[in-house]
């Protein structure tokens, strides 16, 4: 709060460079408060406290929203294809947070494309959604692994890319707890697709 009162401040006094520094250390701020959230989100999917309040809604919408609230910091261009004919059943607060959880890795992991694309479709019942980047992909040996608590993919490329390996995770345990399931597919060097289903 601090640091908004004093950007608008210097805003009113032309102060470019703090300006900058000020919406630098907002949004490290920023980095924080979704850290410490994640890890006590963490510990509440262990204790069996997260909440979930399930109900009918439009998953295309949350699809839609989460993409307008990314598209605003990054450089990346997320395209949607296809459509969910009918209302899904679940947390639509958190399957917004699964969706945040897997389009801002997908940014992450692939530095030199600028695409991202978010698949989503009716198969056999059930709502399928998938995200598919052109980054660094992931080894074979690490797939089976990728969803545990605070997992790291040991290797020299990936140690650049910082995080806690805690996003995956969560997004994994969040549709477990709908009843449905996640899995990812990936090449070294080709980029992942990830996808889960919904009720």
């Amino acid at each position: 709060m601090y640091t908004q009162v004093l950007h608008k401040q210097f805003v009113k006094q032309g102060e470019e460079s703090l300006i900058r520094s000020l919406t630098r250390m907002n949004a490290q701020l920023g980095k924080l408060a979704a850290l410490i959230e994640d890890l006590l989100n963490v510990s509440k999917l262990e204790h069996g406290k997260l909440a979930f309040h399930q109900e009918a809604f439009d998953l295309n919408e949350v699809v839609k929203e989460t993409i307008e609230q990314l598209q605003h910091g990054i450089r990346h261009t997320i395209h949607i294809e296809g459509v969910v004919t009918e209302p899904v059943w679940g947390d639509k607060e958190r399957i917004g947070q699964v969706l945040t959880n897997l389009m801002t890795n997908a940014v992450k992991y692939s530095p030199k494309a600028d695409t991202v694309v978010v698949r989503v479709g009716d198969e056999q019942g059930q709502a399928i959604v998938g995200v598919q980047d052109f980054g660094i992909g992931i080894a074979p040996e690490h797939q089976q692994h990728i969803f545990d608590r605070f997992y790291r993919v040991n290797d020299p490329e990936e140690k650049t890319y910082p995080g806690l390996g805690i996003g995956l995770h969560i997004a994994h345990e969040i549709i477990e707890r709908h009843n449905s399931t996640m899995s990812v597919v990936s090449e070294k060097g080709q980029g992942s697709l990830f996808r889960f289903t919904l009720p």
